[in-house]
């Protein structure tokens, strides 16, 4: 009786030393095994085109940007957007600004000048005076036209456009404009005049995977 107890932890010794040679060829043959490729992501499209104006043309920023039918995709928004106040100016006076992005005021003259920045468009915000060396920031989510004030200085002003995402451009002296990284799907383009001489103009656009759309774009008074 003694020797068949002594017997059994070997056998099971046996069994369990047996158990691991069989797992380690099964895990050998299953990295040995073909993989199945995996589901590439659906490459972006891009929008190209020219913008035609039917009387001279302002010197001011003609703006083209995308929205998507059905909604915007998930995007990281663009790095903070930051704007100085030396001499009372907002610099830059203009600019572009995607859903979600933040935009810092900074107070940035050399004298001890107090500032202010008050909003009214597209978002409508107030916020308290702040000295020389510091900053403010507040994040733009609705799409439109957004007036920048300030109520210590009655003459400085500025303007931003929110849009949506990334997909945006500045139209070029010469008309012509590109947006590349455009994800496929049904978009309508837009158009945005900081001095407006024209009618804006809506466009169907539908952008596919490695291809790029061309568009004209009538700028008619």
């Amino acid at each position: 009786m003694p020797s068949l107890l002594r017997a059994a932890p070997a056998a099971g010794l046996l069994a369990l030393a047996s158990a691991v040679a069989a797992w380690r060829s099964f895990a050998a043959a299953a990295e040995d095994r073909p993989r199945p490729p995996a589901t590439p992501v659906a490459d972006s499209g891009a929008v190209a085109g020219k913008a035609t104006f039917s009387a001279a043309r302002p010197k001011q920023p003609l703006i083209v940007w995308l929205e998507r039918d059905g909604g915007e995709l998930p995007a990281k928004p663009p790095a903070p957007l930051q704007i100085g106040q030396k001499g009372a100016e907002f610099s830059p006076s203009f600019a572009v600004v995607v859903s979600g992005q933040e935009v810092v005021f900074n107070n940035d003259e050399d004298k001890d000048i107090d500032h202010n920045v008050y909003t009214l468009g597209a978002e409508q915000k107030n916020f308290d005076i702040f000295p020389r060396g510091k900053s403010v920031r507040y994040a733009f989510t609705n799409s439109g036209e957004v007036s920048l004030y300030c109520s210590v200085h009655k003459l400085m002003d500025g303007k931003l456009l929110v849009v949506p995402s990334r997909a945006w451009a500045e139209v070029a002296d010469d008309g012509s404009f590109s947006i590349a990284g455009v994800a496929p799907g049904s978009y309508t383009l837009r158009t945005y005049q900081k001095a407006k001489r024209f009618r804006d103009v809506e466009l169907k656009v539908t952008v596919k995977a490695g291809e790029t759309a061309q568009v004209v774009v009538e700028m008619k008074r």
